[in-house]
């Protein structure tokens, strides 16, 4: 687990101690901000809060990992004293393509269930359409999908309260400021034709580099929000990004940049930006250069007379020094906030994340504290994690997966997964899995309680509803985590066509937990098979896992209803 730091306590032992480290005597004078451009005036509606990230981001609506936030979590978020929730959505991928370009009603049916809790707990929701690739520049004729979207989106939610808020595109890039600009105005437009008064939130090109405000054109509307992203320096805040190479082989830049602390460039990163970038760093990563940043922002807002919004700021946990993560936040939360210019940290349960480490956590036990408190946040108080055994048995799937279980699925490209099929042997959803390939697998984890051990020795059984119309051969597993402490062994069940025949019929299948056999582990650390050596646990279950170990399930779909674990 990564440390939490109280962070009053701890930026005093970091300033009284600056000239007695390897910090350069006026490195922390370098934190002083003297607001030199003064406050932002014209203020949007909101003033802090979180990204939603991993929740609408997928390529199709069926694929919505729609547990994976619940209405626990805008709950939790109001308590950290947040006022806004930007909601990423993958809205141009989720249509019925092309000439109509139809979002998907399931998409619609789901996000409604976001748009009330947010009314409900009072908390203005930013409505982003998120439909982005960091590498694949945005289309020169993305309007043809974007003013139809956003003609349904603002006729569905037009009605809806003022907490309701519309971004039109979350960093457009590859495109010329001029043409950007010319859809941009298209898409205001068409909002307004069904929503005239609710704010909406609009930026510049090059990923809203804050470099590209001005270029934004003048709009004829009073309820516009000019929106930036905010990850300087780029070196710090990205380094472990696998979605950024080559940074993923970048660790240990410090913040503030400090020479007696700077890591050796890693020999893969020779001749690459990377190097002459942490060359520059010094320089480049000087806080009193963030500053200025901000205030040009602050000189925009007041000649234009627009609210500006950072949509994005953060530091990726993966690499970066724990504790400069937490002087990096404080440093830029302050800064905002001494200017007015509200924001929304990227992101919650991400890389970039509140808690401990990348993941579904528990608002109990795993937030960071000395992140919370850096951002400007009321932090929860946090127990410590005493884990009973699960004595009962208990619902994976039925309809939607329970609040403490969140569900994924990877797979090929050309493979088939909806969490929402309608043909159910219960209820209103199951799940599909077809034209899987090889070693594809759809997963539930459990992230608060895996201790199966009651249930193992007690004669428990994994009781699901499956069909298939062709012969079928995948497993059924549970696996152990992967981490310092443990080696994610697997526990298996294989089903054919025996205990699933293929005529199309719903079939009730029950494993019991004691018939499973130890399989051995797949170690994604160094890329390495480990046979079985009897380590499996059924203390420390991580997730459970419908996978096409024995072969691919091309032609094939596979129906899965009802998923629990039951007592005898």
């Amino acid at each position: 687990m990564k440390k939490t730091f109280n962070l009053p306590g701890f930026l005093l032992i970091f300033f009284l101690s600056a000239c007695n480290s390897t910090q350069a005597p006026n490195q922390s004078d370098k934190l002083a901000d003297p607001v030199s451009a003064g406050a932002v005036q014209n203020q949007a509606p909101f003033s802090k809060g979180v990204n939603f990230s991993g929740w609408f981001e997928v390529t199709k609506a069926d694929r919505i990992p729609f547990t994976q936030y619940t209405e626990q979590d805008f709950i939790d978020v109001k308590s950290l004293g947040a006022d806004v929730i930007r909601l990423p959505v993958r809205f141009n991928d989720m249509t019925s393509g092309d000439p109509d370009y139809i979002l998907d009603p399931l998409l619609f049916r789901l996000l409604d269930f976001a748009v009330s809790w947010a009314e409900k707990y009072q908390i203005y929701l930013i409505i982003d359409n998120h439909s982005f690739h960091p590498v694949n520049a945005t289309p020169d004729d993305v309007d043809k999908v974007l003013i139809p979207v956003w003609s349904q989106i603002a006729q569905r939610y037009s009605g809806r309260s003022e907490y309701i808020v519309y971004e039109i595109l979350n960093e457009p890039h590859g495109i010329s400021d001029k043409l950007w600009g010319d859809i941009q105005g298209k898409a205001i437009e068409s909002i307004r034709k069904f929503d005239k008064n609710r704010w909406i939130i609009i930026g510049g090109s090059e990923y809203n580099s804050y470099n590209k405000l001005s270029a934004v054109p003048f709009y004829n509307d009073t309820k516009l929000i000019y929106t930036f992203h905010f990850y300087d320096p780029f070196l710090f805040t990205h380094q472990g990004a696998s979605w950024s190479p080559p940074l993923e082989y970048l660790s240990g830049v410090p913040f503030p940049p400090d020479r007696g602390r700077m890591p050796r460039l890693p020999s893969r990163l020779r001749g690459t930006w990377v190097e002459g970038s942490l060359n520059s760093y010094i320089r480049e990563g000087d806080p009193a250069k963030m500053l200025q940043t901000l205030d040009k922002i602050v000189a925009f807002s007041k000649e234009k007379n627009v609210p500006v919004f950072c949509g994005e700021y953060g530091v990726f946990m993966k690499e970066s020094p724990p504790e400069d993560r937490i002087v990096w936040y404080d440093f830029v939360t302050k800064a905002l906030d001494n200017r007015n210019i509200p924001r929304a940290s990227w992101d919650y349960y991400g890389g970039f994340g509140i808690f401990n480490k990348e993941g579904k956590n528990s608002f109990k036990f795993d937030v960071n504290e000395g992140i919370v408190h850096a951002m400007g946040f009321n932090a929860p108080q946090q127990n410590r994690r005493v884990i009973q055994p699960r004595e009962t048995g208990f619902v994976i799937f039925d309809d939607y997966t329970p609040q403490e279980i969140y569900a994924g699925f990877w797979g090929d490209e050309d493979a088939d997964f909806s969490f929402f099929e309608t043909n159910t042997a219960q209820g209103s959803f199951s799940i599909r899995w077809s034209n899987a390939g090889r070693y594809n697998a759809f997963w539930f984890a459990f992230p608060d309680n895996g201790d199966f051990n009651f249930l193992a020795a007690n004669g428990c059984q994994l009781e699901f509803y499956a069909r298939s119309e062709q012969p079928v051969r995948f497993d059924v597993r549970f696996l152990n985590p992967e981490n310092a402490s443990s080696i994610p062994w697997r526990s298996s069940y294989t089903i054919d066509e025996k205990s699933l025949p293929p005529d199309g019929k719903w079939h009730r299948i029950r494993i019991p937990l004691a018939e499973m056999r130890e399989q051995g582990a797949w170690v994604s650390a160094d890329q390495s098979w480990l046979n079985p050596r009897g380590g499996f646990s059924w203390a420390n279950i991580e997730r459970l896992e419908f996978a096409a170990e024995h072969m691919d399930l091309k032609g094939c779909r596979i129906f899965f209803d009802s998923v629990r674990i039951i007592r005898p």
